[in-house]
């Protein structure tokens, strides 16, 4: 192994860590589902279903369905926003929650990178930027391009 092969290693096993550190520390459900949505709904509140697709990253099928289960939970109300267009807002109930999970996730954050000083975090931050951007340049943006929504099918009984 090279050394930019280990250099990548470390970046991933500290990913892994920081990651597995954030589950232990931080809110439950706030990467997918209704957390996410009320993480998203936080800063963009009365966003349309399409808007949610957008800024989420998922299929409008599975966004319908997290949607619905946090209407009946209490944390968004859905209202029409035109011909087929909907808009979701959050609660007072639904706010609470997404603040109470913000904060948390603050504390984790704090928690992991409190072995960097503020000199450490402003390179960490200005090197992890200068990756992205380097690897956006070369075409990799971590989105998925030509990816086929599967649907299952009914199948016809035959006579």
């Amino acid at each position: 192994m090279n050394d930019n092969s280990k250099t990548l290693a470390k970046m991933k096993k500290a990913g892994k860590l920081a990651r597995l550190a954030q589950r232990k520390n931080g809110p439950k459900s706030y990467k997918r589902g209704q957390g996410a949505l009320l993480r998203v709904l936080l800063d963009n509140d009365g966003a349309t279903q399409r808007e949610l697709v957008a800024k989420l990253g998922m299929n409008r099928g599975a966004l319908k369905d997290i949607i619905r289960k946090a209407e009946r939970n209490g944390y968004v109300t859905i209202e029409s926003a035109g011909k087929k267009l909907y808009k979701v807002t959050l609660t007072d109930e639904g706010k609470k929650l997404a603040q109470k999970h913000e904060a948390a996730q603050d504390k984790a954050a704090e928690k992991i990178l409190s072995v960097l000083s503020a000199e450490e975090r402003a390179q960490l931050d200005a090197i992890n930027e200068k990756l992205i951007v380097g690897l956006k340049e070369a075409g990799i943006d971590g989105k998925r391009k030509g990816h086929k929504v599967h649907r299952k099918h009914k199948r016809h009984a035959r006579h």
